[in-house]
This record gives C-alpha cells, sequence and structure tokens, in this order.
C-alpha cells in the first residue's frame, strides 16, 4: 500500500514537472442572442419580429495546465450579454415599440479542453468546454415594459472555438456559446424552449 501511495506521488510530481503553466487576461466583444421557440405563445405579447443580438463587453482572466500539445483552460470572465427586440406588436392593435433590449451581466465560468499546433511563430488551437453563466445583479430592460420573472437568467452552455497563439505571447480567439439550459420558465401547453447563444471575439494576453 504504502509503495502504491510513493509511486502515485511520483508520477505525480513527474507530471507536474513536464506540465506547462499559463496565465493571462482576456478582453473582447460578445455577439449574444436568443434562440426561441416560445416567444411567439406567451401571453403578454402578440407577437415577437426579428430577434436581434447585441454587442457587449467581456473579460476576465485565465489560466491553463498544458501536457503537450493537450491543454485544460479554466477562466473567470465578466460578461455584458442579453438580446434585442426590434419589433414588439402588443394587443389587437398596432401599436409597435422598436429597439427594446435586455441586458444583463453575467460572471462566466469556463472549464474547457484545449489541443494546440505546436508550430514556430503562430500556433493554432481548438477548444471545448462548458459555460457556466451566473448573473450578476438584475437584468436591465430597455424599451418596452417586458416582466422578466418568467425569465431564469442562470444558464449552462457548450463552448466551442478556434484560435491562433502568436510568439507565445498574445491569443486571438473566436468561440461559440451555444446554451442548453432554457431560460423562460413559465409551463406551456409545448415543448417549445429559449436558449441564450452568443459568438465572442477575444485577445488574450499571457502574463507568465
Amino acid at each position: 500500500m504504502k509503495k502504491g501511495i510513493v509511486l502515485l506521488m511520483c508520477v505525480l510530481f513527474a507530471s507536474a514537472a513536464f506540465a506547462q503553466f499559463d496565465l493571462g487576461i482576456k478582453l473582447g466583444a460578445n455577439y449574444s442572442y436568443i434562440q426561441s421557440e416560445e416567444f411567439d405563445f406567451q401571453n403578454y405579447i402578440d407577437e415577437f419580429s426579428d430577434l436581434g443580438n447585441i454587442t457587449g463587453f467581456v473579460g476576465g482572466v485565465y489560466t491553463a495546465i498544458g501536457f503537450g500539445s493537450f491543454a485544460i483552460q479554466a477562466e473567470g470572465l465578466f460578461s455584458m450579454e442579453g438580446f434585442s427586440i426590434e419589433g414588439i406588436l402588443e394587443g389587437e392593435g398596432s401599436d409597435v415599440i422598436e429597439n427594446t433590449t435586455i441586458r444583463t451581466n453575467y460572471l462566466n465560468a469556463v472549464l474547457a479542453a484545449r489541443y494546440n499546433l505546436d508550430l514556430v511563430i503562430v500556433k493554432p488551437f481548438i477548444l471545448a468546454g462548458v459555460n457556466v453563466g451566473i448573473p450578476l445583479g438584475e437584468s436591465v430592460v430597455e424599451g418596452a415594459e417586458i416582466d422578466l420573472e418568467n425569465f431564469d437568467f442562470t444558464k449552462l452552455g457548450l463552448a466551442i472555438g478556434a484560435g491562433v497563439k502568436i510568439f507565445d505571447m498574445v491569443d486571438v480567439e473566436v468561440r461559440y456559446v451555444q446554451g442548453i439550459t432554457d431560460i423562460y420558465t413559465a409551463e406551456t401547453d409545448d415543448n417549445a424552449t429559449t436558449f441564450s447563444n452568443l459568438v465572442r471575439l477575444s485577445l488574450g494576453l499571457y502574463i507568465f
């Protein structure tokens, strides 16, 4: 038993000795939107039209533990997300309210597996993982008065991305996050879902 513990500790220490640790800061922009089958059936809005994206800031820190071409990357990000409604028709009349926007600030925790191509100057990479979004405060509605009690903006998503590492100093990455939890919580007669998605363009600077 003792020999087994000693052997395990030797393996762990040897792995740590050959692992590469990276730490950096990340800045970028989100293009967030919702994918919904439900909005046509909400009881307080007869019709949603032209669901659009909004642009928001994202920034935070990331770290990676690498073993050769593979790495595990973790991130903690402040992220401004939401969606826009370019037209709302209310009731039986023709009253149109344009450019309604719902904004939510998030703390996003990301854990992803990353594969790097070890080239000389520019090193392409791909990654895939999970994104947990925790709202920071209440969502803000700009435009029409929309009841947010039937929404739960805490979300889980699948993240996939690709980019390049330049001179071992900078990451340039584009990422897509597909929501997999329904953010519209009211009971409905069908199985329609509402997911929160985003496309993110970011620049990461390695500190060490």
